[in-house]
């Protein structure tokens, strides 16, 4: 689920920043030299292509996964660690790649930064010529140091973060790419949405003073420039605000008939209790940090009817129908970052196969110029790396209670809980997982309580130390 990542968004922020500035201090009194600094990325590049050779002289190709395998976030790591693997398993079945065979060698980053940049130096050093990865967006840019360093292709399945993309082109790294929307695209949806959904009325758009959120709101604020629309409030506020008084009394005076929210969930859902207690009829819509549990609590239960955007689910996509049925009948339900993964080494063995070579920066520059077919569908390029087109949907936030009410044990005893492709989703997926009467392992994603076959109005579940539990 996505949410458990956006939870820890600003301290992975916080961390990417403190990295990024102790690399621009490097040099100083105490750092290394100049000359120091060339004669490391000598030998770091004589030792990788090293390792290469030695892959190349065994007629195999090494490739990499990397991400959070063990610790808080090990559930995503595996998730993609699967979908390369069995990428791996049906490219070699068809006969590998430039007639040779994939081998995948795997990297434990714990989605921290140090460690991130030991996984990939241990990656580079068993020879890979391609990384898939690396899942959390601080651990893929400082992975994307020593990949570029050592001329190692790096396709990273889950990092939505701006800094990544914008900083490698800033730097001049050409070998980077994601198969994931980055987050200020959300804007781009939003603002097609907006200008559709509430033409010729006055629309408002505040946003946060942090990255994510002052990037969604340019990008929105662009697009409806583009479309000759102009917000008749456009603002910012600071994080943890514990009043939004002048915002709220703003609003009323405007008139405006919509919000959009650029920021994190905490400030959205005070905000969205704000809205309600003055009551305000105004509709509420956000980023896809409001696929959060915690959103709830912040509103007080306040934050019925929320719009979010959300990556749409990759399971229901048609090209990767095969895919996921072959995951399910080996009693593995797949998630977006295990098809992502599988999308990535597809996407490598294509550009390796058009370019007959396994070198990064050529591999990424056919990359660019073309398409490639994927599990995900068609996808492209542009000059940073990033995908051309995002895959985003709608969606919302019921009007039902968030816990389990009371009546749930009386008024369905046998009520059967179900997987949800999001956290506050109605979708059910067809294989029940539980009842209400059971105490589940953590899962990602919400529940539908199925009665006599209709579905219960109390859609939604607590999460709570890591159990599904009623209320």
């Amino acid at each position: 689920m996505r949410s458990r990542i956006v939870m820890n968004s600003r301290l992975i922020a916080a961390q990417l920043l403190m990295a990024l500035l102790l690399t621009s201090c490097a040099g100083g009194p105490t750092g290394p030299t100049q000359a120091e600094k060339e004669a490391a990325a000598a030998r770091f590049a004589s030792e990788t292509a090293a390792a290469k050779a030695a892959a190349e002289e065994a007629g195999r190709i090494h490739i990499g996964v990397a991400g959070p395998m063990t610790g808080d976030f090990e559930v995503y790591g595996n998730d993609m660690r699967r979908g390369a693997e069995l990428a791996v398993a049906d490219i070699n079945a068809a006969g590998g790649v430039l007639g040779r065979e994939l081998v995948l060698e795997v990297a434990d980053d714990h989605c921290g930064i140090e460690d991130a940049d030991a996984a990939a130096r241990e990656l580079v050093s068993r020879g890979v010529v391609f990384v898939d990865g690396h899942f959390c967006s601080g651990s893929s840019i400082l992975g994307s140091k020593v990949y570029a360093g050592a001329d190692v292709l790096q396709i990273t399945p889950s990092s939505t973060n701006t800094l990544l993309t914008d900083t490698a082109h800033r730097e001049k790294v050409t070998t980077l790419l994601r198969v994931v929307g980055r987050d200020d695209m959300q804007g781009d949806f939003a603002a097609e949405w907006l200008a559709a959904a509430y033409a010729d009325q006055p629309i408002a758009i505040v946003s946060d003073n942090g990255l994510y959120g002052k990037g969604i709101a340019a990008r929105l604020l662009a697009k409806l420039k583009e479309k000759g629309i102009r917000p008749i409030i456009d603002g910012q506020f600071t994080q943890g605000q514990t009043s939004y008084a002048t915002l709220v009394e703003a609003l009323k005076k405007s008139g405006a008939r919509v919000l959009y929210v650029a920021a994190y969930h905490d400030d959205i859902g005070r905000i969205a209790w704000a809205l309600r207690v003055a009551k305000l009829d105004i509709e509420l819509v956000g980023p896809d940090v409001l696929n959060n549990p915690e959103f709830w609590s912040f509103s007080q239960t306040k934050g019925n009817g929320a719009r979010f955007s959300d990556f749409a689910p990759a399971i229901e996509r048609p090209e990767a129908a095969e895919l996921v049925a072959r995951f399910r009948a080996q009693g593995v339900e797949p998630t977006n970052y295990t098809l992502n993964a599988y999308a990535a080494v597809q996407v490598f063995a294509a550009g390796a196969e058009a370019t007959k070579g396994t070198d990064a920066k050529a591999i990424a520059a056919y990359l660019r110029a073309k398409s490639v077919k994927t599990v995900l569908g068609e996808l492209s390029w542009d000059e940073k790396g990033d995908l051309k087109e995002g895959n985003y949907i709608w969606s919302d936030i019921p009007q039902v209670a968030y816990r389990l009410s009371s009546w749930l044990s009386a008024a369905a005893p046998e009520a059967t809980i179900f997987r949800s492709r999001a956290v506050f989703s109605v979708a059910k997926h067809p294989e029940p997982v539980g009842s209400s009467r059971e105490s589940l392992p953590w899962w990602r994603g919400g529940a539908v309580f199925q009665c006599a076959g209709r579905t219960c109005p109390a859609a939604f579940v607590e999460f709570e130390l890591g159990t599904l539990s009623r209320a």
